[in-house]
């Protein structure tokens, strides 16, 4: 009898994380497909009018995004470090990298995120919230706002990439 409870417990369990584990609505790895500051008013491309970049929401509750244009000019200079002031400005304004933690709600949805790092460094160690940053899935389409005091909305359409064959 005790062995019988021990086991249904530990199903239960199993259960549960496995439940919590599929809840993670955000999960995966996003490929962006637009972005706009001030969608309603400037309507201004984010990241040129083919922004490229990825956004990823690992399991373990960690983050990444790269977000560049693709249109940048190369630097005359194949050591980065020699960028003239107009490459590096072009550089600086064409790419944004971030990393850090997040958490979802009890029904899987995004409720915020701690960034680690940045390449903007004002928001290093910076704590959002869903009042600020929203992630919205619907199917394998989520739509980002990012609402920070001071700037304007910026509105990012992330699409969710297919998984690639391991076996390739």
């Amino acid at each position: 009898m005790q062995r019988l409870a021990v086991m249904l417990i530990s199903a239960v369990i199993v259960s549960t994380a496995a439940d919590a584990k599929s809840k993670n609505l955000v999960a995966g790895t996003w490929t962006m497909v637009a972005g706009k500051a001030d969608p309603k008013g400037a309507n201004k491309d984010l990241f040129g009018p083919h922004p490229s970049g990825q956004l990823i929401f690992a399991e373990d509750m960690r983050f990444a995004v790269v977000i560049n244009d693709p249109g940048v000019s190369h630097f005359a200079s194949s050591d980065r470090s020699k960028g003239t002031d107009a490459e590096n400005k072009a550089a600086v304004a064409g790419a944004l990298a971030l990393y850090g933690t997040y958490h979802v709600d009890n029904g899987g949805r995004f409720a915020g995120e701690h960034v680690i790092g940045s390449t903007f460094p004002n928001w290093n160690g910076l704590d959002r919230t869903t009042a600020t940053l929203s992630e919205t899935v619907d199917g394998d389409t989520m739509l980002e706002h990012l609402h920070d005091p001071g700037g304007p909305l910026i509105e990012i359409v992330w699409r969710r990439a297919p998984r690639e064959n391991a076996g390739k």
